[in-house]
């Protein structure tokens, strides 16, 4: 087809609200866009809520440096125009090119495509961990990071002495511990941070940068965060944690920040995965042997396209990949040749508290405030809404409050 031909008819659906569907939506527009208006090409995006979180300052939030409505932009005002459904996906018929969806009122409706974009990410991995649905706190769903965030304002501000537990001695983990152990210093409030690791701090880094892990443990312990290393957690109960060896450590709060679950949407199981549960994909964001069927993200197992092994589990690569399957989407939408996903990535970058941080960029290692910097410039530039950026550019920026006031659980309703 001539590359001035206008495009057939075609109907584009979105299964997920956060990196993947975003930027799969902006690359479509990119090349699509004037079809998109004139009705030639529609893009439908269904999500369980009405906006779009932006994780990546989650500790801030937790830790009350940035007020939380900074990181929530609602998807209508991200994708004007697309048809924004709030609901859950409940099955996929491949075969017949449609997906059923309910919303919260119970209501069932039938979505029919030409091409699917599966983008749902992961979850919590309750099956896991005992007890962790019933007494822990966690992170992947934003309405359970609301919850926490809006129970531990109001604990300190009561002046209960509080003991936080934080499991998992990834980027996510280590972000939250800094970050939660600065909020108890600075609210004047009795208590301690625990953070336990089945192995070391970013072990991830230890292979090639394992200065930045060292220097990540002992800034960790100048804050005053105890660390518990190689002690694996088998079970949460109530007020308690219960470990591998054994042993129990006590604790008012536990925040689970390791690990990941993936969930298979009915209908889909005959598609390839991995043993984690991931999709295959081939070399173009399509799940492998599929022509209509895309993905990325948490919910895709995606070769690195420079070294030997996957793309890395974060919210950047998870960006790009949302980017190149939307591009490839729109192209075959117009029959063009498909282009082979080649990011390459950028580097890494973990919060260890106000000034302070390691990360490295294109492999050049970065500790204390160039992390800090690092981190903060790269996440506003990669915020969804460039207003939002802004404003929590500058929320990040003002020294934070001593004492806060309890923060009320938000739900924006977008519009």
């Amino acid at each position: 087809m001539s590359r001035h031909a206008s495009a057939v008819r075609a109907r584009l659906l979105i299964l997920g609200g956060g990196y993947v569907g975003i930027d799969a939506y902006r690359a479509v527009m990119r090349q699509l866009g004037p079809q998109v208006r004139r009705g030639q090409v529609e893009i439908t995006v269904v999500n369980s809520t009405p906006y779009h979180t932006f994780h990546g300052f989650t500790g801030e939030v937790l830790g009350g440096v940035l007020p939380l409505e900074r990181t929530l932009t609602p998807l209508r005002d991200l994708l004007p125009q697309a048809r924004v459904i709030e609901a859950t996906v409940t099955r996929a018929e491949l075969p017949m090119q449609r997906v059923h969806v309910q919303d919260q009122a119970g209501r069932t409706s039938t979505l029919c495509y030409d091409h699917l974009l599966i983008g749902t990410g992961s979850r919590d991995p309750f099956e896991r961990v005992p007890g962790l649905r019933e007494h822990g706190w966690r992170l992947k769903d934003s309405r359970d990071m609301q919850a926490f965030r809006a129970h531990l304002a109001q604990r300190l501000a009561d002046g209960q002495p509080t003991t936080l537990a934080v499991i998992g001695g990834g980027f996510a983990g280590v972000e939250m511990a800094a970050a939660l152990r600065e909020r108890l210093t600075r609210a004047g409030v009795p208590g301690e941070v625990d953070l336990l690791c089945s192995g070391g701090v970013l072990d991830c880094l230890q292979a090639r940068f394992g200065g930045l892990a060292a220097h990540a443990r002992q800034a960790l312990q100048r804050a005053g965060v105890q660390l518990h290393l190689g002690r694996r957690v088998t079970e949460i109960r109530a007020g308690e944690v219960r470990l591998e060896d054994g042993a129990s450590l006590r604790a008012d709060e536990i925040l689970y920040a390791a690990g990941i679950a993936l969930s298979v949407l009915p209908g889909t199981e005959e598609l390839p995965r991995d043993g984690a549960g991931r999709l295959l994909t081939d070399d173009f964001l399509r799940v492998q042997g599929q022509t209509r069927l895309w993905t990325g993200g948490d919910a895709a197992r995606v070769r690195h396209p420079a070294r030997a092994g996957d793309c890395p589990v974060n919210a950047l690569w998870a960006m790009k990949h949302g980017m190149w399957a939307g591009h490839n989407m729109a192209r075959s939408v117009q029959a063009w040749s498909l282009k082979r996903f080649s990011y390459r990535g950028l580097g890494q970058v973990a919060g260890l508290g106000r000034g302070d941080g390691v990360g490295e960029l294109f492999g050049v290692p970065l500790t204390g405030a160039a992390a800090w910097w690092l981190r903060l410039l790269f996440f506003v530039w990669y915020m969804p809404s460039k207003r939002q950026g802004a404003r929590a550019f500058a929320a990040m920026l003002r020294p934070p409050r001593r004492r806060g006031t309890p923060a009320p659980a938000l739900q924006p309703t977008g519009g």
